[in-house]
Parts: structure tokens; sequence; C-alpha cells
């Protein structure tokens, strides 16, 4: 068979982190099958069809909240299994997956592209709004306000253990965006303005690493407690993702990563539970920004239904 070693190396860098943020790993996993699919000299369709299962296998095992990935592994099987049914070539085959990658690429490139546009709008001049973890679609969304004189102000958490705050602080004073970094600790309370938080916060705005068809939200730990203060205070909360993401087979889990990672040098009998992701509830949730327009949580099965049917085939 085929060699394996780069589709290998890829999941190895999903799962160790080296490769980070669902977009960045849906393209990844992309290019890499793609590439192997065209460059690879197979001998027959066997043994085609053994590399390829093995591939999507191996890139689906390396992260268990990546629906976007899933999403496109359902959607090159899928054609897959069509273009096998149809008892088309090998090399027939080929051409077909890779313009299926370029397909599934596309979407995600130009939903990148629409939704900062779309989101704008809703910023109004002076707002103060924060903002968790790293999402480049909420990066993109904010700078687009500011270079529309929309004068914001971002705050952003820590987002221990990995500190992802500190690419999104990058990227947006990189843009001359006004940003202030708040504890993690600290998020919930500072964003509930019914206390003594000595700013108004006006929105929260977070990405997602995953969402279901009932609107529930995975995103990086801390959402939950942050979007449950915003809630209580009334102020908005806004979801950016892509409907690419939506976990239509309900497989995605909440993540728990090794304790290693928040205390490296732990006594040896000390447990540690080090939950990567929490979930926000579809009832915090005010609206959610989507490729296709704003919609609510409750309307999400409608929107795949209308724009990707076939996500939801099993």
């Amino acid at each position: 068979m085929a060699s394996l070693s780069k589709i290998i190396k890829t999941a190895d860098d999903i799962k160790t982190i080296t490769i980070q943020w669902a977009t960045n790993i849906a393209k990844a996993a992309i290019d890499i099958l793609w590439q192997e699919i065209q460059k690879n000299k197979f001998w027959s369709l066997q043994e085609f069809d053994k590399f390829f299962n093995k591939s999507c296998s191996l890139l689906k095992d390396a992260r268990e909240t990546e629906p976007m990935l899933f999403n496109w592994l359902k959607y090159c099987k899928s054609e897959y299994k069509k273009f096998f049914k149809q008892k088309l070539s090998l090399n027939k085959i080929q051409e077909k997956l890779a313009k299926a990658c370029n397909y599934y690429l596309k979407e995600i490139i130009e939903e990148e592209k629409i939704r900062p546009l779309i989101w704008a709008q809703l910023i109004k001049k002076w707002y103060n709004i924060m903002t968790h973890c790293h999402s480049w679609s909420v990066v993109k969304i904010l700078t687009t306000a500011h270079k529309q004189w929309k004068k914001i102000h971002v705050y952003n958490t820590e987002t221990r253990p990995l500190y992802q705050w500190r690419k999104t602080s990058n990227d947006l004073i990189k843009a001359w965006v006004p940003d202030t970094m708040i504890i993690d600790d600290a998020a919930p309370f500072f964003v509930d303005n019914l206390y003594e938080s000595h700013v108004n916060i006006n929105m929260v705005i977070i990405g997602s690493d995953a969402i279901k068809l009932n609107g529930n939200v995975y995103n990086k730990i801390w959402s939950f407690s942050i979007s449950m203060a915003a809630r209580h205070s009334w102020t908005p909360i806004y979801i950016v993702w892509s409907l690419l993401k939506v976990d239509t087979e309900n497989k995605v889990k909440i993540e728990i990563r090794d304790g290693k990672e928040l205390r490296p040098e732990a006594p040896k009998w000390l447990e540690i539970i080090n939950y990567a992701f929490d979930m926000v509830p579809a009832k915090f949730i005010t609206w959610i920004i989507t490729e296709f327009g704003i919609i609510k949580p409750k309307d999400i099965k409608k929107a795949i239904k209308k724009y990707y049917p076939w996500m939801l085939n099993t």
C-alpha cells in the first residue's frame, strides 16, 4: 500500500495542537489528503480503497471536537462511494476526489470572506466587546468593524494553559484595534454589568469548535462561565461559526487533555482534570453569525437542510 507517512504526520500535528483552530485543521487535512491522492501511485482500486479509508480514519481520530473536519470526511466518503458505484476507473476516481476536496476547501474560504461583513453591521460605535480564546473569524470581524471607524475596544481572556490570547492580541494590535487582556478567573465578573465591574460590556463574541443540532456550542473552557455571566446581565452573546462545523451525528464530546499541560511536575498520585472545552447552552446564545446570515440556535437544522443537505446523510 502507498505510504501513509505524510497523513500520519499531519494527524499527529493535529493531535498535538501543532496545527490548531478548526478551520486550519480542516484545511491541513484536506490539503494533505488531496496531495497524497494525486501524488501516490496506486496499482489497483483495492489498494487505493485501503489507503483512502485508512487515511480518513487517521485524520478523523486526530481530534474529538472538529466537526468541520468530520463533515468534510463525510462529504468526501459519500462522493467516493458514489464514484465507486459508478464503476469509474481509478484515475477518474482520483481526479473526481481531488475536485471534491477543492470544492469543500472553496466553501471554507468563501464563508471566511463573507461573515466579517455580516457581523460588522451589528457592531455599534464605541462598543466594548468581550471575546475568549482565539478565533480567526472573530478577529477578522473585529478588525473589519475597526476599519469602519466603529471605535471599538476589545477585552480578551488569557486562555490558560496554552495562552491563545497572545495570538488574538497580536492580531488585534497589529490592526490597531484597542485591546485589553483579562485573566480567566476575572472574566465572568468582568462581563457581568450588574455589579461593580468598571467597564460596561456591550456584547460577547466568541468562536466555536463545534455546535450541536440543538444549538449548544462547544468552545474553549471558560466559555460557559463567561456566557452565563453575560446572560445574567442581559448582555448579548454572539457565536461566530460556519454551518460546516455542525455536529450532525452528535459524536463530538468534550475533550479532556493531559493534566501535564497544567502542571508538568505534578506529584505522581495527583489526579488532574483538564477540560479543553466546555459548552455554551443554546438558551444563553442571542444570535449565531453564519456564512448565510444571522440565525437563532433553533434554526440550525433548517439552515443545514437548505444549504448543506448532504451533511444530514448518515
